[in-house]
This record gives C-alpha cells, structure tokens and sequence, in this order.
C-alpha cells in the first residue's frame, strides 16, 4: 500500500486534545483568578466593616458621654437611657473590632490600648453619675474639671484614628491588588481565546490534508480487498478448526464454574458465620453493660440506707433517745463498725461498676508525692499504731510530681496500705519507697516508682495474676472475717493506675512477704529526691510510724 499523509505523535495528540487543553487550561486560570478576586473582595470589605466599627466605637463613646453630661446637668434619669445604651454598644463593637482583626499583632497591641483607655472613660463616666445620684454634685462636678474624661476622650480619639488611618492604608493597597487581579483574569481570558482560534484553524488545515490522504488511501484498499477474499478461505478452513478447540474451552469452562459455585458456597456459609459471632459479641457487650448499670444502680441504693443506719447509729450513741448501757453501746458500736464495712464494700463495687462502664472521671494533672503521702499517713497511722507495725514511708522532695488524679492515688495507695497492714502480722514492718528514672532503655519517657514492701505471708507465684482480677481472693480461708472483703481492691487499683498511664504490678516470696510497684509518669520536672532511707519515727529524711 501507498505511503499517505501520516499524523506523527504530537500531531495526534494536538487535533485530539488540543483545544480541549487550552479550554480546561483557559478555565482552570479564569477558576483561580475568579477565586482570588473572590476572597480580596472578602478582605476588602473586612476592612471596611474594621473601619465602620472603629467609627462606630467612637459614637458610641461619645454618647455615653453625652447622656452622662446630660445627667448631671438636668439631674434627670431620662438622660441616662442613651448612656447606658452606649455602654452596651461599646462592647459589642469592641468585640467585633477584636474578631475582625484576627492575628493582626499590631492591630490587637492597639486594641488593647483603646480598651484600657475605653474602661478608664466608663470608669469616670460612672463616678461621676455615681457622685450625682449620692447628691454629691460637687464631688462629681471635681471629678469633670480634673480634665482626666477629657485626656482620656483625647487618647481614645488618638487610637481610633491610628487604627483607622492603617485600615485605610491597608484598604487601599487591597484594593489595588484587587484590581491587579481583576486585569489578570482579563488577559487570561484574551489570551486563551486567541491561542484557542489560532490552534482550531491550524488543526483544522492539518486535518484536511489528513482526509485527502485517507481517500487516496481507501482506493487503493479496494484493490487489495481481492486479494484479501482468497485469504479470507483459508481462514475458513483455519476457523473450523478454531472452533473445536473453542468447544473445548467451554467443556473447561463448565469445570470451573461449579468450582466457582462450591467456593461460593463455602463463602456464604463462612460469612454466616461471622455474623453469628458478631451477633454474639454484641450481646455479651449489652450483657456486660446492664451487668455494670444494675451494679451501679444497685450501689446507689444501697448506700443511702446504709448511710442512714450510720446516722441513726450515731444519734444514738449521743443519748439523744435515752441514756444507754455499756452492752448497748458495744451493740451500736458493732452496728457502726458492720455498717462502714458494708459501704466499703459497696463502694468499691461502684468503682468496678463506672470503671467497666467507662463513666470514670479523672482529673489528671501535677501531684506532689510529698502531700499525697502525708494524707495518707494520717489515714492509715492508726492501723499499724494498733497491730503494733513499724511504717516507713520516705519524706519526698517538694518538687517531685507524678501526673495523676490526686483523689484516685490516694485511694490506690489507701487499698495498697490496707492490704499490706491486714496481711502483716503483729511486729512486722511495711515500708514505701520512691524511684524517678527512665520507663526503659528504649524509652525516654521519665516515671515515679512507688513501692510498697511488706514482711506479711507472701503469695505464691502462680497467684500473683489472679489477685487482680475482680472478685478474688488468696488465701481466704486464711484470713480472719472481719478482714475478708470482696476482692475488687486490687483490681481497682491496678484499673485506676493504667486509666492514669501507669501500672501496677506485684512481686512476691511466701513466708517473707510482698511488693506492690506502682509506676506513674512523672510531672514537671524538679529537683532531684534525696536518697530514701529506713529512719524510725522523726528521722529528717522519712517519717515512720511503729
């Protein structure tokens, strides 16, 4: 076949997507200058609603003091109406002057100025109708002629006029880059619709040409279409052949449909599946959300009439029913003492209860160690007093903080303590000791230790897990009834401090005793702690109790 007149790449390219590309180019810069000149025209009238406003600040002013003058020279309330109306306006002008000019540095130094200024005004202003409405005209008539409202009127005029002279600045330089832009799309707009009719026409002589030759080019296919037809047999013969092997393909075909089907199959079941063990972990949650909202419900309740039992206890043993014997006064101490123990453990079954439901409240911020540990020595001083238990805790350096929520710490060292003076025989010791240093050596991030060591019974090792976990307790049967709770302090605790970003862990040996670690991040960084040590009671550097 005859060479015509071939298209090259470019040529191709630029008859299918030439004056589309200067179209879209063509939109895209109109787009974007429409869009700019959009938001300078926003900018614009920003500040002309600055400028209005700083206008509007000063009527405003001048209003106030007028009715004020009006006032004292009538003695008339009526006069104050425009006054008191002013004072509103000023503020809400302020107000608008202040969101407009936005992280304008300058601008705001200056409204802070005019504030300053504007409240020593309305501060005289107000004296003075003070000074009138207490019949002391002369007193207020003093403070006119002291010339401070007319200095202040002064350096309030002085300010708005600073501010609106830089608005009006800023307003002409906007608008001149409005108009640099409005220029901009219109050069845009000529320029591409110049560049679109010389490409059209360019396009359009090339594409005749292109047509001429493809005519040639069609004549000269009829010819070779002829030749084509005796090929065009043994492709015939060749399709026959094409078309067995097609019918085998299909016979293929068939096989990994039912493959397909049978896969599909196994889909849907799996599918179902998996919907029916979402469907079961979704009622477990609802389960374990009524669980938390009946515990909750039901500690609320109960801790009323428990509290009311301990009141009616108390106005008992004041005598105010009658006096009592000593067997009766044992009998309600008793009832005072079950009762508290009762609330302890409804109490600590309403903490499980907001903690799994997620309704804790904490208020995490910087806690000194040292303050913490004085609340609870003097909390749980009297229990090692009566079993008769040296306690040591360590005198903090002021500047050593964890980031907690004060209440919740106290509460973990509180149950940490209990369990250590419960579990330790008479004689025996309990000791607290603080470490600051680095969570890892991977990790940079600086924690408190605090570690509570006791000589008590110790637990075995393949029990240290379980004592957190809620509603368990070691050992129970070893343990006296009247120190037998439910078992949810230590998983309160453990819960409280990784609610706070810490942990607590515990280490142990039976027969020589425990260690509970409790690890906090640490506060603001201060001066280093003292090393702690192992004083007896009024040592310099710890306080003990035995």
């Amino acid at each position: 076949m005859g060479a015509g007149v071939r298209l090259t790449n470019l040529q191709r390219v630029g008859s299918v997507a030439g004056i589309a590309g200067i179209v879209m180019l063509l939109g895209i810069l109109t787009f974007d200058g429409i869009n700019s000149t959009r938001n300078a025209r926003k900018i614009v009238a920003a500040t002309h609603r600055v400028i209005e406003a700083t206008q509007a600040t000063l009527q405003d002013v001048t209003s106030a003091e007028a009715g004020q003058r009006g006032y004292m020279l009538t003695n008339d309330e009526r006069y104050l109406g425009p006054y008191h109306a002013a004072v509103l306006a000023i503020t809400a002008d302020t107000t608008t002057l202040r969101q407009l000019a936005g992280a304008d540095a300058q601008q705001r130094l200056q409204l802070d100025t005019l504030s300053a200024r504007i409240g020593v005004k309305l501060g005289e202003l107000a004296e003075t109708i003070r000074l009138g409405r207490a019949g002391l005209r002369d007193s207020a008539l003093a403070v006119v002629r002291s010339n401070l409202g007319n200095n202040t009127m002064d350096d309030i005029r002085a300010t708005l006029y600073t501010i609106t002279n830089r608005q009006q600045a800023l307003l002409a330089e906007r608008t001149n880059g409005l108009e640099r832009r409005y220029r901009i799309v219109e050069a845009t707009v000529i320029g591409g619709t110049v560049a679109a009719v010389v490409i059209a026409l360019l396009l359009n002589t090339l594409l005749t040409r292109f047509a001429n030759s493809q005519a040639d080019a069609a004549r000269r296919l009829d010819a070779q279409n002829v030749e084509l037809a005796d090929a065009n047999r043994m492709l015939g013969e060749q399709t026959v052949e094409l078309e067995l092997q097609n019918q085998q393909l299909q016979e293929q075909a068939g096989e990994l449909e039912m493959q397909s089907e049978e896969l599909t199959s196994s889909v849907e079941e799996l599918q179902l599946q998996t919907a029916m063990a979402e469907e079961a972990t979704s009622h477990a949650e609802e389960a374990n959300r009524a669980k938390s909202l009946f515990l909750t419900t039901m500690s609320h309740e109960l801790r009323t009439p428990l509290n009311a039992i301990g009141g009616y206890v108390d106005l008992l043993a004041l005598e105010i029913r009658g006096p009592l014997v000593e067997p009766q006064r044992e009998d309600l101490r008793r009832i005072k003492k079950s009762g508290q123990h009762l609330l302890s453990l409804i109490n600590d079954i309403l903490n499980l209860a907001k903690i799994e439901s997620g309704h804790l409240d904490l208020h995490i911020r910087d806690v000194a160690l040292s303050t913490v540990f004085e609340n609870v020595d003097a909390l749980v001083a009297p229990q090692f007093d009566a079993k008769k238990i040296i306690y040591v805790y360590p005198r903090c350096d002021a500047s050593l903080r964890v980031r907690a929520d004060s209440e919740k710490l106290q509460q973990i060292l509180l149950n940490l303590l209990s369990n250590a003076c419960k579990f330790t025989a008479e004689g025996g010791s309990v000791k607290i000791e603080c470490d600051a240093n680095s969570d890892s050596a991977a990790d940079s991030r600086e924690v408190v230790s605090i570690s509570i060591r006791d000589t008590g019974r110790g637990i075995a090792s393949d029990k240290l897990e379980e004592i957190f976990e809620p509603f368990v307790q070691i050992d129970r049967h070893l343990t006296g009834a009247s120190q037998q709770g439910v078992g949810l302090g230590l998983a309160i605790s453990r819960d409280l401090a990784r609610s706070m970003f810490g942990d607590l862990v515990a280490t142990s040996e039976p027969g020589v005793g425990t260690t509970f670690v409790l690890s906090l991040p640490r506060g603001t960084r201060g001066a280093s702690m003292p090393p702690s040590a192992e004083p007896a009671r009024g040592n310099s550097d710890a306080v003990s109790t035995s």
